[in-house]
């Protein structure tokens, strides 16, 4: 099998502006592996990312990292196109730090992070019944590989082309199950059988929301134990979660860059 990719993204990170253009192939044969720079490169417009950055300067942001990247593929025979654009931000107040991934630039959905983030008061227990923000659940569906709550089903999502240039089929991914596409993070590395875009669904779709709502991340998720900044009614804080049962999803959804892709939903615990 050979693969070939050639890309280019712009990053903007610290101050600085990066601009790469690289060009590769992986060949894979009798069970060895082999990576080389191929020649070429792509026709593309990247996005002002360093103008993009801007309104994400705040004095609490430690990092930030805003890139648009694109690339072509080559597999099997099969050629295709992609774009990508990611925003990073860790923030930090006092003794803690939020996270915040998106796929897009979106600086409204910032704010809805920051502005409780930056006034959240003591650590307290978590509330008996909460939400999950979109975001949150997006980072949480790669932990239920193998491990899902009753009473909902983790899905990869059909549609598109997985690091082999084959169709991703929509698959439940089940406890057990073989994985039936790749996921290919770079031309450097074998591709991995994962589950690609996944997302979350319930018979159960009807959301109280008057109730409280975790809406960051405040560190890394470890198995199915959530730190996270909790928004209730008018005051803010931090709180650590643990996934034992999910009693609704909704059906709106937003795909977020988690694991292969993940589309988030508003969940209720």
């Amino acid at each position: 099998m050979i693969y070939r990719k050639r890309g280019c993204v712009a990053r903007w990170e610290h101050g600085r502006l990066v601009v790469v253009r690289e060009a590769g192939e992986a060949i894979e044969e009798r069970g060895v592996f082999e990576v080389r720079p191929i020649a070429g490169e792509i026709d593309a417009r990247l996005d002002d990312v360093a103008r993009i950055a801007k309104p994400f300067r705040h004095p609490n942001v430690e990092r930030l990292v805003v890139s648009h990247g694109v690339a072509e593929h080559e597999c099997n025979g099969v050629r295709w196109r992609e774009e990508s654009r990611r925003l990073h931000i860790a923030m930090t107040h006092k003794q803690h730090r939020v996270l915040i991934d998106q796929a897009g630039f979106d600086y409204e959905e910032f704010l809805q992070i920051a502005g409780p983030f930056l006034r959240a008061g003591v650590e307290r227990d978590a509330p008996p019944r909460i939400r999950l923000a979109p975001n949150v659940t997006a980072a949480l569906l790669p932990h239920l590989v193998g491990v899902a709550p009753p009473n909902v089903r983790l899905m990869q999502s059909g549609g598109g082309l997985d690091g082999n240039g084959e169709e991703i089929q929509e698959f439940c991914v089940a406890p057990g199950a073989t994985l039936p596409n790749v996921f290919r993070p770079s031309y450097r590395i074998r591709p991995v059988r994962m589950p690609l875009n996944l997302r979350l669904e319930s018979d159960v779709d009807v959301i109280d929301r008057d109730m409280p709502v975790a809406v960051a991340l405040l560190a890394p998720i470890a198995g199915l134990m959530l730190r996270v900044l909790v928004v209730e009614i008018h005051r803010a804080y931090p709180s650590t979660i643990r996934i034992s049962r999910i009693d609704a999803v909704d059906r709106d959804r937003t795909w977020y860059p988690y694991g292969a892709g993940a589309f988030g939903s508003e969940i209720m615990l």
